[in-house]
């Protein structure tokens, strides 16, 4: 009987071709903007994931918010759960190229260099290396390029002229930072020294930020609270904190991509709704002579669902084999003028790629949840056109004309 209510419904389907057609592309459309909304929003989810951990450590919180005297980075050291403390000094100045007019704001860093590895990592240098000392400094991209027209100013090796305040010293650049701003350290418009020369040429002992380094990023909460519990008046703050956050919102804005798309999904199982009632009407007189040959109801329900069962699911399949071609071609409009302002002329820029999307992420764990959603919600639409032709008298059914 199973086999017989499938033959039924494939027939049916094939004598109104055109109502059937016109219903499988709309449940083509329907499950291909929901999965590509969807895609869409864990796309960018997996990436900002990407981004922070290539690009940040997840177990190191920064302390700011003071200025912290030596005493203090001891005492931050000795928490239970910190590995190292990374204390980083910061003052405004000015870099001049010598025999040159110009004068470029800059930020100055003051550094331990033996624990510069743990503050900046492989990803923001962007030419020369990565070390400080004694006359030499890291120099940030926009000081050594010029932002407008891309330029390149200082090259690793140039002397550079540094003043902050009254006092100025002469240094070499090392290296050039990447673009984009790292942590506490702007990697765009700063000037990374040797904490003894910058002690030297600012006369500032104290701390403005310091890096906590942790064994383990569960313990990010219990460090914390401790930080605040003895230095109540501080800023405790952490990467992995600021992705949660980013990633509560993305996976909101994927739910809002999703509820929009879904429109579509309702819209068809409308149409559907539509098409199997006058279904139903049409093919009344055709109920009455199958119940006269001992169909039950639940057949005639039966084969009505089974006509949506089918419209969907080949509006699914195709719908499928167009969406991984979809997937493959990115998002064009976020991968000229946004990854270049963020690479930067040259290669091997900090955040290089980040909004170079090539391809979605095809999640099937999402794909396949989206066609269950769209097969569901139109089977829901056939639901009373098919229940409706079940209850139908036979009597009047076969003296439909």
């Amino acid at each position: 009987m199973f086999l017989e209510m499938l033959r039924l419904s494939w027939k049916a389907l094939w004598e109104r071709k055109g109502r059937t057609i016109g219903a499988v592309v709309g449940v083509m459309i329907a499950f291909t903007a929901l999965s590509y909304a969807l895609l869409l929003g864990q796309t960018f989810k997996d990436y900002t994931n990407q981004f922070f951990t290539s690009n940040f450590q997840t177990n190191v919180i920064y302390v700011t918010g003071t200025q912290f005297t030596d005493a203090d980075v001891g005492s931050l050291s000795t928490i239970s759960g910190v590995v190292s403390a990374v204390p980083i000094a910061a003052a405004r100045g000015v870099v001049r190229i010598p025999g040159s007019a110009d004068r470029l704001p800059v930020t100055v860093y003051g550094v331990d260099p033996a624990l510069l590895p743990q503050l900046l990592p492989p990803t923001a240098l962007y030419d020369g290396q990565m070390v400080v000392g004694s006359g030499t400094a890291l120099v940030g991209y926009y000081v050594a390029f010029d932002r407008s027209t891309g330029q390149q100013k200082i090259a690793v090796g140039t002397p550079l002229s540094l003043t902050v305040g009254r006092k100025s010293a002469t240094v070499v650049a090392s290296g050039i930072l990447a673009t984009g701003a790292l942590g506490f350290v702007d990697t765009a418009r700063g000037f990374v020294t040797d904490l003894a020369s910058f002690r030297q040429l600012t006369g500032i002992t104290t701390y403005n930020t310091v890096v906590l380094t942790l064994e383990d990023s569960s313990k990010i909460d219990s460090v914390a609270n401790e930080i605040r519990a003895s230095f109540p008046n501080v800023d405790v703050i952490s990467p992995q904190a600021i992705l949660q956050t980013i990633n509560s919102f993305l996976t909101s804005f994927q739910l809002f991509l999703g509820l929009i798309a879904g429109v579509s999904t309702l819209i068809t199982a409308l149409w559907l709704y539509d098409t199997m009632s006058i279904n139903v009407v049409q093919r009344t007189k055709e109920i009455g002579v199958l119940r006269s040959l001992g169909f039950k109801k639940r057949h005639i329900m039966a084969m009505f669902l089974g006509e949506a069962l089918m419209i969907a699911i080949i509006g699914v399949v195709i719908g499928a084999v167009l969406l991984i071609p979809l997937t493959q071609m990115g998002l064009p409009f976020m991968n000229s003028a946004q990854t270049q302002q963020t690479r930067g002329p040259g290669p091997g820029g900090f955040g290089h790629g980040f909004f170079n999307i090539n391809s979605l992420v095809l999640d099937p764990v999402l794909v396949a949840g989206a066609a269950a959603l769209v097969v569901g919600i139109n089977l829901l639409g056939a639901f009373l056109p098919a229940y409706r032709g079940s209850r139908i008298n036979i009597v009047e059914a076969l003296r439909y004309e």
